[in-house]
């Protein structure tokens, strides 16, 4: 499907910014757990434990320093371009987790940068395999600004990216 590059809008601008801050206070919170529980059970936890909370720990300090010195976001808003395209609903999964909890995504066709979006249940009934949803999303950091099927709005205000 076609893309086209279109100015962001000033509501963009604010779900941008909104998005981004949701993201880096869950990281930043999970960077503090993290730290937290290694530092004061270290003696007490097995090596298994450690090495994984460690590689955890590396992951969200990647995240933390790139919040801080290397954010793409801060590109979107600088540059302040998204893209407009549309994208084919190539199939429905229902995953079901441990928890007892249930995860809706869409696998879409014809788009490189989104393949998969995850959605609420009532929004995953309504959708069929050969839809075509109306995406638009931010260039540099692929942010979902709008999605949507004909005039319903699917955006999951859960799924954070």
């Amino acid at each position: 499907m076609d893309k086209l590059e279109v100015s962001f809008t000033q509501a963009d601008i604010r779900k941008i910014k909104s998005k981004r801050m949701k993201s880096n206070i869950a990281f930043l919170f999970a960077f503090i757990i993290i730290s937290c529980i290694l530092y004061f059970k270290y003696d007490s936890l097995d090596m298994f434990f450690i090495i994984v909370l460690c590689i955890c720990l590396a992951i969200t300090s990647i995240v933390v320093f790139d919040m801080f010195f290397g954010d793409n976001s801060k590109k979107d808003l600088k540059n302040k371009i998204k893209i407009v395209t549309k994208v084919i609903v190539f199939a429905k999964h229902k995953k079901h987790q441990r928890d007892s909890a249930t995860i809706y995504e869409l696998e879409f066709e014809g788009n490189n940068d989104i393949k998969h979006y995850q959605v609420k249940e009532d929004v995953f009934e309504q959708i069929e395999v050969g839809n075509i949803i109306d995406l638009e999303y931010s260039k540099e950091s692929l942010w979902i600004l709008k999605i949507g099927l004909k005039s319903i709005d699917i955006e999951n205000e859960n799924y954070i990216k």
